[in-house]
């Protein structure tokens, strides 16, 4: 597309004083230097003069109403879905601090402080334990993830 077919585009919003400060700097200059789109502007003016009379469209009070009924429902979902996540870094920090702590203290617990972990039985036992800790924790998580979209949904 050519500047010239560009401009051309932008004339009747120039008549209705609808472009931002450098488009109309562009429609302007071009405007001085083309007299096909200056006639073409002249034509709109007036057009745009008498639009500028009619009045402007009210919506009714019930799409104003429900409008904003539905964005203070969005609001509200995207604060409550900040407020989880922001809940769910924390556990999982939280998780991750007390599986970092436990491993050392059963480590002294069980007499082996210093040196490296053995993989006994015991050893197995408790990564066991902390594994199914954490999938049972992640079930738990996504089940109420389910459940809240499934209220949301309803509501």
């Amino acid at each position: 597309m050519s500047e010239h077919d560009r401009i051309r585009e932008l004339l009747a919003l120039a008549a209705a004083d609808a472009l931002t400060s450098a488009e109309e700097k562009q429609v302007a200059e071009h405007v001085r230097s083309c007299s096909a789109c200056s006639n073409e502007l002249e034509a709109w003016l007036p057009i745009a003069s008498e639009l500028r009379r009619l009045p402007t469209p009210l919506p009714s009070s019930w799409l104003v109403q429900a409008t904003l009924a539905r964005a203070e429902a969005k609001l509200a979902e995207q604060a409550e879905h900040d407020w989880n996540r922001r809940v769910m870094i924390v556990v999982v920090a939280f998780a991750w601090l007390l599986t970092m702590a436990s491993w050392p203290v059963f480590h002294f617990v069980s007499g082996r402080f210093g040196s490296l972990p053995l993989f006994s039985d015991t050893w197995i036992s408790f990564a066991a334990f902390t594994a199914l800790g954490w999938v049972a924790g992640g079930v738990a998580a996504l089940m109420l993830a389910i459940r809240q979209r499934g209220e949301r949904r309803l509501a």
